[in-house]
């Protein structure tokens, strides 16, 4: 009984070569759903991600904006060359009270930060 057992197992071992053409056609369709699952998440991250940008860069043109006015300089000594890639704009008088800074990146995407916003 053992021995025949033996011989079983042996020839089976001898016989698998691999999987079935309907097991990789399944595995095959699982990695197209997830694929197709996967690229729209990507695709909004990377949306997210570049609006994020924007937002930063309002917000620190902001505090570069109110910096300037604290030293005494006011706003248009301003100094914007660390965000690169961004075009800042400031709306308000020279005040603390009214100012607000809009970063517009490359593609138009924008944001305000301040009081005046």
């Amino acid at each position: 009984m053992l021995e025949r057992m033996k011989n079983v197992l042996k020839n089976r071992k001898q016989d698998d070569k691999g999987f079935s053409l309907v097991e990789l056609a399944v595995v095959i369709v699982i990695i197209g759903i997830l694929v197709a699952i996967a690229v729209p998440i990507f695709g909004g991250i990377q949306e997210s991600a570049k609006q994020a940008n924007v937002d930063a860069a309002a917000a620190n043109a902001s505090a570069i904006l109110a910096g300037t006015y604290a030293s005494g300089d006011g706003f248009a000594d301003a100094d914007f060359s660390s965000l690169t890639g961004m075009t800042i704009t400031n709306t308000g008088t020279d005040s603390l009270d009214d100012y607000c800074a809009t970063a517009t990146d490359a593609d138009s995407r924008t944001f305000s930060k301040g009081p005046g916003c």
